[in-house]
């Protein structure tokens, strides 16, 4: 897994796959989006993007699988680092 660049717009577009998370309260919504996004990953063969948003408790997570080649979100884990 490669780290890409927050700044770089070229990640999935996960906002529509957020909303679904707040609305399920597994996001906060007191979160502002400029600082969801804590890291976001891309593995080899440029299939698949793990990324990483933040929470209200530090050091907890909320990671979204995407596959980029069927262009949707697979799903999400916690993780509590």
């Amino acid at each position: 897994m490669t780290e890409i660049s927050i700044s770089n717009d070229s990640f999935f577009n996960i906002w529509p796959y957020v909303s679904e998370l707040k609305a399920a309260k597994i996001l906060s919504k007191k979160i502002k989006e400029s600082e969801l996004i804590h890291k976001v990953y891309r593995n080899s063969t440029n299939d698949f993007e793990h990324i990483l948003l933040a929470t209200e408790k530090e050091n907890h997570f909320v990671k979204v699988v995407v596959d980029k080649n069927k262009k949707k979100a697979l799903g999400y884990l916690l993780l509590d680092l």
